[in-house]
């Protein structure tokens, strides 16, 4: 795909807190280099340029020495604000030698990290997936990676009527993509689809995690936030017994998951997942047996939408049909917000060159 803008005043999430331990951790985010290390006093993490000061080394490559971050080559150490506090061979610490560091903030099991001005970081919440903090509902996560641009991610999981023909054998259903009532709405910065579908076959992975195989009512709740959250609401219950309102012994499935894609680089994507049942709706065994199924659909995902990329041309006509409507808001909307963005960075620019009574300068491309 064409080299795309992105949001830079937002919140991403560069990793997992259960990955980030007493060892540095290298991510990327919007084709910067960054390292994550959590610090031992406090327990805080932090978030650096992965990039040392004197000859580039990654500091990733390195280790937590007290407080501060050692890179692996020199042994120059930062403190959590990229300050250079310590170079072994000298006493003497230059003017300057210091590295970007990264507002970040550490909630739900995710690390989020503000890409833009860092004096606009109150005015942007982190994404909140409350059931990965509430005591009834249990989540876990899972951490994986593709080789393409996000935006074809999102586009997946917007239009899930792929599921009957790229997930046979685990999360896919014939009905999922031909029986569905869809509905597509924007509520402020987010766009959601709703699909209900009534006395369709189970998917296989449903029936091998709650053994009932007769006809189910089925839906999903898919919902996009900025810049790369997609909330899912799925489930499914004993056909024409209330569907989402069908009682407690007719319920089969009542799930939430979060998927995270967050743009690495122009063609490189991490993607992050978290799962939440409710903490007395599945044993542990169903729970492993949904959570491997759901991993090995992604999976099949990656591998389609890696195909995609390679094969992308901007230069062959393509077609959009009616279950991309939600894929098609998305873009509309990012495309608003970014626009958006660069006009209120470049009244700044001006502002700024007015008070200081420069020319104007160029602004960065968000």
């Amino acid at each position: 795909m064409t080299e795309t803008l992105q949001l830079r005043n937002r919140w991403y999430v560069a990793g997992l807190s259960e990955e980030v331990t007493d060892k540095p951790v290298a991510s990327r985010m919007l084709d910067e280099a960054l390292v994550l290390f959590r610090t031992p006093s406090t327990g805080k993490i932090s978030i650096l340029e992965d990039r040392c000061v004197h000859r580039q080394a990654p500091l990733s490559l390195g280790e937590v020495v007290g407080d501060n971050l050692q890179c692996g080559y020199h042994g120059l150490e930062y403190d959590c604000s990229g300050t250079c506090v310590r170079i072994p061979s000298q006493k003497q610490i230059p003017p300057g030698a210091a590295v970007r560091s990264y507002p970040c903030i550490e909630q739900q099991g995710f690390v989020h990290v503000w890409m833009g001005d860092p004096a606009l970081t109150s005015t942007v919440q982190p994404y909140d997936f409350p059931f990965a903090s509430d005591s009834k509902w249990r989540a876990r996560y899972a951490h994986l990676h593709g080789r393409f641009d996000n935006r074809l991610l999102i586009d997946n999981l917007m239009d899930v009527t792929h599921l009957p023909f790229a997930h046979k054998s685990t999360i896919g259903a014939s009905g999922v993509a031909e029986q569905a009532v869809a509905k597509t709405e924007r509520d402020g910065e987010r766009v959601r689809i709703t699909r209900f579908m009534e006395n369709i076959a189970p998917a296989p992975a449903h029936v091998a995690v709650t053994g009932y195989s007769d006809n189910v009512d089925r839906w999903q709740v898919i919902e996009y936030a900025p810049p790369g959250f997609v909330w899912l609401q799925v489930g499914s219950s004993k056909a024409g017994t209330g569907g989402r309102k069908a009682d407690p012994e007719n319920m089969l499935l009542d799930r939430h998951t979060l998927h995270l894609a967050m743009p690495e680089t122009d063609n490189t994507t991490l993607y992050l997942w978290a799962m939440a049942n409710k903490a007395d709706g599945l044993t542990s065994e169903q729970e492993d047996a949904i959570y491997d199924a759901s991993v090995l659909a992604f999976n099949e995902d990656i591998t389609i939408i890696e195909g995609q990329q390679d094969r992308w041309n901007e230069n062959i006509a393509k077609i959009d049909v009616g279950a991309d409507a939600g894929a098609l808001e998305v873009r509309r909307l990012v495309d608003r917000l970014i626009a958006k963005e660069t006009e209120n960075t470049c009244v700044d620019t001006v502002n700024f060159n007015k008070k200081k009574g420069g020319p104007m300068t160029a602004f960065s491309k968000y």
